[in-house]
């Protein structure tokens, strides 16, 4: 995964501080959170969020999350956990992430949370 945000970041994709960040995002995921991002679901989640904080940088918007899926999110027994998660993860940055954004990063702590609980 490391290599992949290396690969991001020299095709220009991310920028360096994000790139870094996003190794501390990593490392929190797995030692602070005990949340599995070695594996298919865990590499989507990093790489749309390095992605995510570059288009709120350049201020590029996206659609929201569908509704329903949000509803879901919201009324699992794990939302106000994953709300501290991704306070925590976005702390370091020096980005405002679009609202619309928001909902795909929790979907994406949701998939991983589900995937820890399996």
């Amino acid at each position: 995964m490391e290599e992949r945000l290396s690969l991001l970041c020299e095709a220009g994709v991310i920028d360096k501080d994000i790139c870094d960040g996003m190794l501390d995002v990593l490392g929190q995921l797995e030692t602070v959170w005990a949340l599995p991002v070695r594996n298919e679901q865990g590499e989507m989640a990093i790489t749309h969020m390095a992605s995510a904080l570059m288009r709120s940088r350049r201020e590029e918007v996206i659609s929201p999350l569908d509704d329903e899926l949000m509803a879901e999110i919201q009324c699992s027994d794990a939302y106000a956990q994953l709300l501290t998660i991704h306070q925590s993860l976005l702390a370091p940055f020096d980005v405002r992430l679009h609202p619309n954004e928001e909902g795909y990063l929790l979907a994406n702590l949701y998939s991983l949370w589900m995937v820890s609980r399996a």
